[in-house]
């Protein structure tokens, strides 16, 4: 019995360490929408690679997690029940948050390419190899008057 209330603080430390790191993966999701929305490109891929580090110290806090609670029900017991809650509440926020900003930037790109292709209309082309293969027509420059 005592080893298993043990077992029961463990998950509840790693549970309470899964939360903390998933507010600070929210607050650096949030840091990646501004870095796209204001182009900064350096301050992004470095941001990047913080919730890269992040994800990977969360996806082995939950392995650990997962192998003691193998025979313990999480959402049953009075005490673990709420920092799941917590914890769910958080990685579906962070669901959100990427599929928002994944929908900016398919939704910017459509644009782009929509103004691109009246630019450039012959891009839209497909050239075709002499096997049948479809070659890249490559890059064209443009020269505007304008900044974009």
């Amino acid at each position: 019995m005592e080893q298993m209330v043990q077992v029961k603080n463990e998950i509840l430390n790693l549970m309470n360490s899964e939360s903390d790191l998933l507010d600070q993966i929210l607050s650096q999701q949030e840091v990646v929408h501004k870095c796209v929305k204001k182009r900064n490109w350096i301050e992004l891929e470095a941001t990047l690679q913080n919730l890269q580090v992040m994800s990977d110290d969360f996806v082995e806090l939950e392995t650990k997690r997962t192998e003691l609670s193998s025979n313990i029900d999480i959402f049953a017991d009075e005490n673990l029940s709420p920092v799941v809650k917590t914890v769910r509440g958080k990685l579906n926020k962070s669901r959100i948050e990427n599929k928002v900003l994944n929908e900016y930037i398919s939704t910017t790109k459509k644009f782009l390419q929509g103004i691109f292709d009246d630019v450039l209309p012959q891009r839209r082309n497909a050239v075709y190899s002499r096997s049948g293969k479809m070659v890249d027509n490559g890059l064209q420059s443009v020269v505007l008057n304008q900044v974009v």
